[in-house]
């Protein structure tokens, strides 16, 4: 089956209808070397009920869009009630005529083609696109079938389903539209034009400002790849994983996926689980936007969608609260969990001590963004929590490649959600291997990243991995794990990547969906310099680049405030140095916000401020403009812990990039930093052994208090000469 043409069977798999798989065969077989795809019932156009859509829609560059109606019953004939014509089935029913149903839903699709002149032309008010449909029999004579469709009345053609695969094979292959049209038509049906953002319709001057490209490149038709496509509008019958980069569009994919069902399933339960507090707005509009455009209502948060932070608190509900609330048990507080490791492992295994047996399964569709961010303590409460059983329950979660160095390996299922009674897994890792019905993939990964362009990403990753330091921090063996975060390997040719082997990979341009780079190239721009990198004498002159470079985007480059994130990589208490960023740019009148230490930790771009933050906070958020300040502390941190911060801070920006430090240190990153710009798009490196690499992130193992203790002694080594003498003697004296 060719990649070109996709099957998106949506809920198909939960049903038992094999006369609509049947169909989906034979389309499939017929069209494979097509560009486009199938779906069933893939998006009702605002119609009330999946009653009132058509079985399969199919889209493609060659033909079109082809609508495919399935009558699986046999109609035994018409009938007139109230002066209306309905149908009696077999069954004894009497349903609208489905000629009447699909003529309805095609002037729907005419009227989401309204909206692109490209695509409509008003003088004839028709669409520019082909437009068939047809009624498939499975039950009825062709003599029946030419008394129940009014062919004069309605321009569709009726037949047995036996004729499908001739009737689809004589329709007219001569479309042939660009991908941008197709783009355009998928973003019109599948409703996701409503994320678009709006451009105004004066015509565009010459770019000239920072702000001016970004917006820009901005600018752009919302448009699902096919990866996202194929997660986001499809159910699956049980648990499902989706990974991919920072950018790669998983939040998203999980709002369709809850708008969706909600829609489709009325009566479902969902949870949205998710960490970072600042997404709790940006998750529920996503949701409404789409479930309103389709639905004609707001959806139901307080019953049926539940968008909840992990633990939640005094103004806003979360998971951990109010399961607390309902089982009628006091819930632990942060000051509670300080001090015992990670706080939320603490309080969700504590809710499992006290209150695991009385959990009930409550949700019918469980959501779980950021799951990198989780311990097992909560996928063990999630388990519980969701209907059906054990391989069979509606639990997907969307996990951040290379977020954490310390889980650099994806746990599976086996070690996320808990153990049986009799010490098996509840959900044993061949959970995810293989599809479910309709070819719905258990394991989904998302190649393409949408929001950091190429250059910005690729600092990201090299750093992170330290692939041109002296000790790298990460090496994926397998080519298949290079091309999982949208790289390509080059060379060495072969199944594995050895040690010594001299390694080229490079990230494609078609993986970097991110139009800024192009955008700068054809304006004869240098896309590198999105990654600016300023070393400084000291910390006082690093403030002073800050404001300097801020008040030039602010005043000069039309860049708004509330675009710009400042995220500090020092760790520990860290306070002070984010008070001192917001005194400098408070002497020079910017106003801005710190997230969880000022103001609420859901404060986050608030209109006219700027947003100073630690990499943590910054999580699940973006900006046109990133400063990573105190970037020194990569390079001189043993335990790696920076790479990683460094990694989740650069990448939540969609443009512009400034990286500043102080130092010898700060030094180091300069050169790291040259290097990849130097190789870009590749990376170009010597391949570690596996032990040099497990030897690097041998600390990752303790804990965050080890790990702080460790890099004092270290820092303390490294500022007194007499003591790393002292140390190298004592050594050489064993």
């Amino acid at each position: 089956m060719s990649e070109t043409f996709s099957f998106l069977s949506g809920s198909l798999a939960l049903e038992n209808k094999p006369f609509q798989l049947r169909v989906a065969n034979v389309i499939r077989r017929v069209y494979a070397d097509y560009n486009g795809y199938v779906g069933y019932k893939l998006t009702t156009l605002g119609r009330a009920s999946d009653e009132d859509v058509p079985s399969f829609i199919v889209v493609s560059q060659e033909l079109g869009i082809i609508l495919v109606d399935v009558v699986e019953e046999r109609v035994a004939g018409v009938i007139e009630v109230d002066e209306l014509e309905y149908w009696k089935m077999d069954s004894g029913a009497a349903i609208p005529p489905r000629s009447l149903i699909l003529d309805i839903y095609e002037e729907e699709v005419q009227s989401r083609l309204k909206n692109d002149r490209f695509l409509y032309d008003r003088k004839t008010r028709r669409s520019k696109v082909p437009i068939k449909s047809a009624i498939v029999f499975c039950a009825n004579s062709q003599n029946e079938i030419s008394k129940l469709v009014d062919q004069e009345e309605f321009s569709i053609e009726s037949f047995s389903i036996d004729c499908l695969e001739g009737w689809l094979r004589g329709l007219p292959t001569d479309y042939q539209c660009n991908s941008e049209s197709l783009d355009r038509i998928y973003a019109l049906l599948e409703g996701t034009f409503i994320y678009e953002s709006k451009k105004s319709g004066i015509e565009e001057g010459p770019l000239k400002t920072v702000n001016d490209y970004i917006q820009k490149s901005l600018h752009a038709t919302f448009r699902q790849d096919n990866a996202q496509r194929l997660a986001a509008m499809q159910l699956p019958p049980g648990p499902q994983r989706i990974r991919g980069l920072a950018g790669t569009g998983k939040t998203i994919v999980l709002c369709l996926k809850a708008a969706i069902t909600h829609k489709r399933f009325p009566d479902f339960k969902i949870l949205y689980l998710f960490n970072t507090q600042s997404l709790y707005q940006h998750v529920q509009n996503l949701i409404s936007k789409y479930y309103t455009l389709e639905a004609k209502r707001a959806p139901d948060f307080e019953d049926k969608v539940h968008v909840f932070h992990a633990w939640g608190g005094k103004q806003k509900p979360g998971l951990y609260s109010t399961l607390c609330q309902k089982l009628g048990i006091t819930p632990l507080t942060l000051s509670d969990a300080r001090g015992r490791g990670d706080p939320l492992a603490y309080v969700y295994g504590d809710l499992l001590n006290r209150a695991g047996d009385s959990l009930q399964q409550d949700y019918d569709l469980i959501l779980i963004d950021e799951a990198q961010d989780f311990p097992n303590e909560v996928f063990h409460v999630v388990y519980k929590l969701a209907k059906q059983e054990e391989a069979d329950k509606r639990i997907i979660w969307a996990y951040d490649e290379f977020q954490s160095l310390r889980d650099i390996e994806i746990k599976g299922p086996s070690e996320l959600f808990g153990l049986k009674p009799d010490g098996g897994p509840n959900l044993p890792d061949s959970v995810l291997v293989g599809k479910y019905a309709g070819d719905i993939p258990k394991d989904f990964v998302l190649p393409n990243c949408y929001r950091t362009p190429r250059p910005v990403l690729m600092t990201a990753h090299g750093v992170a991995m330290g692939l041109y330091s002296n000790r790298p921090t990460e090496m994926f063996y397998h080519p298949a794990e290079w091309e999982a975060i949208g790289y390509r390997v080059n060379e060495p040719r072969a199944l594995m990547i050895e040690e010594n082997d001299r390694v080229e990979i490079e990230r494609p341009d078609e993986n970097s969906k991110n139009l800024l780079e192009r955008i700068l190239r054809a304006n004869n721009k240098k896309p590198l310099n999105l990654v600016q990198v300023q070393n400084c004498n000291d910390n006082s002159e690093q403030l002073d680049f800050i404001k300097n470079k801020l008040m030039d985007l602010v005043s000069t480059q039309g860049v708004a405030p509330e675009e710009i994130i400042i995220i500090n990589l020092k760790g520990g208490n860290n306070k002070e140095s984010m008070f001192a960023v917001q005194r400098i740019l408070t002497s020079v009148g910017v106003r801005s916000v710190i997230p969880g230490y000022v103001e609420s930790a859901d404060v986050f771009k608030p209109k006219g401020f700027v947003t100073i933050t630690t990499p943590f906070r910054s999580k699940g958020n973006e900006a046109n403009i990133v400063f990573v300040m105190n970037a020194q502390y990569v390079t001189n941190d043993f335990t790696l812990r920076a790479r990683n911060t460094f990694f989740v801070a650069v990448t939540r920006s969609r443009g512009w990039c400034y990286i500043s430090g102080h130092g010898e240190p700060m030094a180091q990153l300069v050169k790291e930093i040259d290097a990849i710009k130097k190789d870009f798009p590749k990376f170009c490196f010597t391949c570690p052994s596996k032990e040099s690499v497990r030897k690097s992130k041998s600390f990752l193992n303790k804990s965050d208090k080890e790990l702080d203790k460790i890099q004092e002694l270290i820092e303390l080594v490294e500022k007194n000469p007499e003591i790393r003498q002292l140390l190298l003697d004592q050594r050489l004296d064993q």
